[in-house]
């Protein structure tokens, strides 16, 4: 159940998966398995404009693990199916954070015309002193599905670049190759000519990340049941 927050615009956080996928920027000693995922929504045509407010991002940590230091949220234009430019980058936001799932209020809105988008987010967290992070993940798809990379393969699934989890390392895949991520957005309907041009913070390089702490080791899901 989503926390009480500003009026849902987004939302996707039926049919939880139980379980899910890394998430997380580690420490310099295990950047090879920074990841992170994304999955997509559509803002609908018509005379409005959504002003996002908050993101709602189910979550789980690794036994003993958390709390998170922060986390990063980026909104993606769509590029072809995938996530194209960066529309809104927010680093380092402090989420309400309930055990893992995340209701992150945005410093200043990310407004969005019509169109295809992506919801990326990367959890700021040390592994020797907090464990793992996991996005949670959703046994039914909405739109293109969910997208998950690490850059640095420390997983050694070969998905260095945003791809389906289900085909990244040995089946079932990443998170249980579940096909979409849980999360809901928040904030207002504008109408877009009453939008001023604004300047939205930049993110530059994302670390992206993950991993799960399972009897001392790194793994690429975790399971909401196996804690």
């Amino acid at each position: 159940t989503a926390p009480t927050g500003d009026p849902v615009l987004y939302s996707q956080i039926d049919n939880p998966a139980g379980n899910g996928v890394p998430d997380q920027d580690f420490e310099a000693g295990y950047d090879i398995y920074d990841a992170d995922a994304a999955d997509d929504f559509v803002v609908l045509a018509g005379p409005d404009n959504w002003s996002v407010t908050q993101v709602f991002t189910p979550g789980v940590y690794s036994a003993g693990g958390g709390p998170a230091a922060s986390v990063d949220i980026t909104f993606y234009a769509d590029n072809a199916g995938l996530p194209g430019a960066a529309v809104c980058s927010y680093p380092g936001l402090v989420p309400s954070d309930n055990v893992g799932e995340f209701l992150t209020t945005l410093p200043t809105p990310c407004v969005l015309a019509p169109g295809t988008y992506w919801l990326g987010q990367q959890t700021n967290q040390d592994f020797a002193t907090a464990g793992q992070h996991f996005w949670s993940n959703r046994s039914v798809q909405s739109n293109a599905g969910a997208l998950w990379r690490n850059p640095g393969d420390g997983f050694g699934t070969g998905c260095t670049t945003f791809t389906a989890p289900g085909t990244c390392g040995a089946a079932p895949g990443v998170g249980g190759g579940f096909p979409d991520q849980l999360f809901a957005i928040n904030g207002f309907l504008v109408p877009a000519a009453s939008i001023p041009a604004v300047t939205i913070p930049t993110l530059g390089t994302l670390g992206l990340l993950g991993l799960v702490l399972s009897l001392g080791g790194l793994t690429w899901w975790r399971s909401r049941h196996s804690a």
